[in-house]
């Protein structure tokens, strides 16, 4: 059930990478009702067709005083991340607004809006709640235990060569496709979007104590074989195994104990995300890497086509295929149908 009318403020970046948390959002949620998006230097339309060709019925607008006249929102939602996760330039001053304005606000940054004594008192005087999203599992200490075993679900790892590559994009298309066939499917969130969208199980990983990290990856699995006994759990990489600013990966992969991972890649990409002297890593060393580590197959890649016409990316999936004998798709051009049956036959072979 909507948590209520939200408008996502992302200002400067809803054409970039930076812009993930509202493409999350326009693509799919269920904790609230998206009705616009602001951002000055984004064309007018959909925000989903600007977004990626599909419409969804959630307009663009320039100005937040223009959105919120003509949409009504209730709920502020800052859609943009940034590097070290602070408060982007200008952002304060949307954020006055909108309290000033009566919307609550939430927010998945590092920086903590609750912890603002510029927010604080606007929202105590107009009666706001504020919901910093990785502060809620900040003190989240749960162990790991090793009573996943007892779990029957097939785990697949969504990972990826770089950051902000189209993991949990793909992780979302995968289980709405597993559900549209039947199948009992669940995605385990690892971030702050993850939680926003809706989903129910899953923790904010770059949030928590690292000697909690684990444990709390196998808790959102067993919390998701109690409430749903899913056939699949998809579970949301973050950053990438050869990133050194966003590292990430490996605790999801051994304390998921999973059966199979999917390979998350941008093959026009020409540098790591926000490290220009950084190139893209061969995937290969990332598949060896990741089998390695976890002992289990590379299932399929998924390639996010940033930076390719049409036909560059078709030649770019052609060679994926050949070189790594799996199914490749761009899941926002392609879907995933091919990525699931080979997750069905994996658990079909297991």
């Amino acid at each position: 059930m909507s948590e209520g009318k939200a408008l996502v403020y992302c200002e400067r970046e809803f054409l970039t990478a930076n812009g993930k948390t509202a493409h999350g959002l326009v693509r799919h949620t269920t904790r609230y009702d998206v009705v616009a998006v602001v951002d000055s230097t984004a064309p007018s339309g959909d925000a989903g067709e600007v977004l990626d060709g599909k419409r969804r019925g959630i307009p663009l607008f320039a100005r937040l005083d223009e959105a919120f006249r003509e949409t009504k929102p209730e709920i502020f939602i800052v859609g943009a991340v940034s590097e070290g996760g602070y408060l982007p330039e200008g952002y304060d001053k949307a954020i006055a607004w909108a309290l000033s304005h009566g919307l609550d606000i939430v927010s998945g940054l590092h920086h903590f809006i609750s912890e603002d004594q510029r927010f604080t008192s606007l929202a105590a005087k107009n009666g706001c709640k504020i919901v910093d999203v990785r502060k809620l599992f900040r003190d989240y200490k749960r162990f790991y235990t090793g009573e996943i075993s007892k779990v029957g679900s097939t785990r697949i790892a969504v990972l990826g060569t770089d950051s902000a590559i189209g993991k949990r994009t793909t992780c979302v298309m995968l289980v709405q496709e597993l559900r549209r066939r039947g199948r009992k499917a669940d995605m385990i969130f690892t971030g702050q979007t993850g939680w926003m969208q809706g989903w129910p199980h899953g923790i904010v990983m770059d949030a928590m104590i690292n000697d909690f990290v684990s444990g709390g990856i196998e808790g959102a699995i067993l919390d998701s074989w109690k409430d749903e006994k899913p056939d699949y759990m998809i579970i949301n990489g973050q950053g990438s195994l050869v990133h050194p600013f966003f590292p990430g990966g490996f605790e999801i992969m051994a304390a998921g104990q999973i059966h199979g991972f999917i390979l998350q890649d941008a093959p026009g990409r020409p540098h790591l995300d926000g490290f220009p002297g950084y190139p893209m890593p061969d995937p290969a060393r990332v598949v060896k890497i990741a089998k390695l580590l976890s002992q289990c197959p590379l299932v399929g890649i998924g390639i996010n086509h940033e930076n390719l016409p049409p036909e560059e990316a078709k030649k770019a999936k052609a060679r994926l295929r050949k070189r790594f004998k799996v199914p490749v798709e761009d899941p926002v051009s392609d879907g995933v149908r091919r990525l699931a049956d080979a997750i069905e036959a994996l658990r079909k072979g297991a």
